[in-house]
């Protein structure tokens, strides 16, 4: 067995430990994140993300485990493991990234489709029980309607679309419309210009830009330490070629000239 490059061999050390402390983390935020959504509303919605997460958690903390102590050790059949491992893991996470890729894409459509019962128009005449979160989101977002503004309303505008301060994106209501209802109508009432439904696309989008960016760092990382165990392994393997050593007779007979004779000496 071939002695392995010893920049190769702590460069693939330090960073499965890496990896190691990074898994180790996201099973510890895990389970602090299952505890948090235990026994709430959530939980049922948030179970797969935290079985994925404990899986992948879990898999990678033990690979990383085998990767270190077969790279200290020069055990090549352990390293063999670990890249086989890693690499169906970079393929599940990999699969993931392209879903995240097609689902940003679609993120608008997808998005309306999931509220649709709030998102009925006039909205005035939509789901009760959805309306709450329809004014939440107008309230936090400072935002009216769904894609129109508010024409989405109707006639029937809410107090959530009401500009709390004069800002750039407020116009005035319409005058007919029913919020000047129990206010003085020599008073200007504004209220947020701008729909909904692409202000919080654009949230959804700028969560999934993040999840892709972690999952594409995640994805190179774990494909060098992937790249670094692979070439171990094959400089474990390699033979070492060891020069032929021939027997001479006269080298046994000891057929050697004095020094002192030849007056090398004096």
């Amino acid at each position: 067995m071939s002695p392995v490059n010893a920049c190769l061999k702590w460069g693939f050390i330090v960073m499965t430990c890496l990896i190691g402390l990074a898994s180790g983390l996201t099973l510890g935020l895990t389970l602090f994140g299952h505890g948090y959504f235990h026994g709430t509303d959530d939980l049922e919605d948030m179970m797969l993300a935290i079985k994925v997460l404990y899986g992948i958690a879990t898999a990678t903390f033990l690979l990383a485990v085998i990767g270190v102590y077969g790279a200290s050790k020069g055990k090549p059949w352990l390293l063999i493991i670990f890249s086989v491992g890693m690499s169906l893991t970079i393929v599940f996470v990999a699969f993931d990234f392209v879903a995240l890729t097609i689902l940003r894409k679609q993120a608008g459509e997808l998005t309306l489709i999931e509220h649709r019962d709030c998102w009925l128009t006039p909205l005035d005449t939509a789901n009760a029980t959805n309306l709450p979160m329809l004014h939440e989101f107008q309230h936090r977002l400072q935002c009216c309607g769904v894609e129109k503004g508010y024409e989405d309303w109707g006639s029937h505008i809410h107090k959530s679309c009401i500009c709390e301060i004069d800002e750039i994106d407020c116009i005035p209501a319409p005058a007919n419309s029913s919020l000047y209802e129990d206010h003085d109508s020599s008073l200007m009432i504004m209220i947020y210009q701008r729909p909904c439904l692409p202000i919080l696309v654009h949230y959804v989008n700028l969560v999934i830009d993040v999840m892709i960016t972690i999952l594409a760092t995640v994805v190179l990382f774990w494909s060098t330490c992937l790249v670094l165990a692979i070439l171990i392994v094959v400089q474990l393997k390699r033979k070492v070629e060891v020069p032929p050593v021939y027997y001479s007779a006269e080298a046994k007979a000891g057929n050697y000239a004095s020094l002192a004779e030849n007056g090398d000496i004096e």
